[in-house]
């Protein structure tokens, strides 16, 4: 179908296409892994990727630069426009252009290609998430781990304890917090690790699929709560009312293809519930109004309804809320299909509306807690504005 757009909005959209998509991306998504050891070897400005026996992709220019490394010819470089034309040259720069949208947002994950040594079986066990998740125990009351959670970070004995009961928490070195991500099919795909001076994710594994925390373990969730981190989603969890099934997730930031396929199964079989929603629960800056605006397109897909619900300060975070409050715990929670008929638009419109929160309150009856309302988009804001807090 012919682009009846003009020349200059054609040429703004490749631009930013060219500009918000990176190379190591189409790679992931084409099966090539990160070379670790070569690349740390050759520059960290140099990423070497792999995929089969002779396959090697070099990356370069901070993403926006490949070339092929087993390919005399001087073509085999180039953007990643030629990147996608170099795996299939019968696609044209509109068949580029519309495999280019549906990357946009999705970060690299970086998952590494190991390459083994006959004699070093044991040092790969231990680089194995499963193997370090079964070597390490869950916090408990007192431990380094647990006292940075409750006491630095805000999160409730209660949440801990169901968390470490969902098997979603390990501590790890120097009191840090490891949160499990997993796959669709429950196998442990690697963990988001935060402490007082660390914020990572581990390596080696599948990389990043979902942090998972369940309201009502065993019930499918009608309700699916998303946040940028795992702090973030137990955070909410903790100031939450309407907790009854409910599933609290944590992207760990930056997608992967994989993720992404994996979050927009959990909305699809969300939808076969009723009463079912999407809670956006991401921070108030522009990086969040991005991933609102990502997961309210899937969200439409999958035809479940959808809202944003960040912190009133800019920059802020769920976990940042939390600890505004002093550490009190809520009320208990209570369903959140009371109040379904009142506030449910249409399934096949969602939105996310500025006043979805005002009129939750209105419609409930309820004084919203001053530290939490809905927020314009961050592009709507002033510019100079505070950044976002640590997690």
């Amino acid at each position: 179908m012919a682009d009846d757009r003009s020349r200059e909005a054609q040429r703004e959209e490749l631009a930013k296409l060219r500009d918000m998509v990176r190379c190591e991306v189409v790679l992931e998504k084409e099966g090539f892994r990160l070379d670790r050891e070569a690349t740390a070897q050759r520059s960290a400005r140099n990423l070497k990727f792999r995929r089969g026996e002779g396959e090697i992709i070099i990356v370069n220019h901070d993403g926006k630069g490949w070339w092929d490394a087993t390919n005399p010819d001087q073509s085999a470089r180039g953007d990643v426009f030629k990147l996608i034309q170099h795996f299939d040259p019968s696609k044209n720069l509109g068949h580029v252009r519309r495999e280019l949208r549906d990357l946009v947002g999705i970060e690299p994950s970086y998952e590494v290609r190991e390459r083994t040594k006959p004699d070093a079986g044991a040092q790969d066990r231990k680089r194995d998430p499963a193997w370090m998740w079964e070597h390490r125990n869950p916090p408990q009351s007192g431990s380094a781990a647990w006292r940075y959670l409750s006491e630095q970070r805000g999160l409730p004995d209660r949440v801990l304890e169901a968390a470490v009961k969902q098997n979603l928490l390990r501590e790890g070195p120097n009191g840090t917090a490891w949160f499990a991500h997993r796959d669709n099919s429950g196998a442990l795909s690697g963990m988001e690790m935060r402490g007082p001076e660390y914020r990572g994710f581990s390596t080696g594994g599948i990389g990043k699929r979902l942090f998972r925390f369940e309201a009502d373990p065993g019930t499918p969730p009608s309700r699916i709560v998303v946040a940028e981190a795992a702090i973030d989603a137990l955070s909410f969890a903790a100031l939450d009312r309407f907790a009854r099934n409910s599933m609290y997730l944590s992207t760990a930031g930056g997608m992967s293809p994989e993720s992404v396929a994996e979050f927009r199964q959990v909305l699809s079989l969300a939808a076969k519930q009723p009463d079912s929603r999407l809670i956006i629960a991401v921070d108030n800056d522009r990086q969040g109004d991005h991933y609102a605006r990502m997961f309210t397109a899937m969200a439409q897909e999958a035809g479940l309804w959808s809202g944003r619900l960040s912190p009133k300060e800019a920059g802020g975070d769920w976990n940042q809320v939390l600890r505004a409050r002093g550490g009190k715990d809520v009320e208990a929670p209570r369903p959140f299909g009371e109040l379904a008929s009142a506030m449910t638009p249409a399934p096949t419109k969602p939105t996310v509306a500025s006043g979805w929160v005002g009129d939750l309150a209105a419609r409930s009856g309820q004084t919203l807690p001053a530290s939490a309302a809905i927020t314009e988009p961050a592009a709507q804001r002033s510019a100079g504005g505070p950044t976002p807090g640590g997690r």
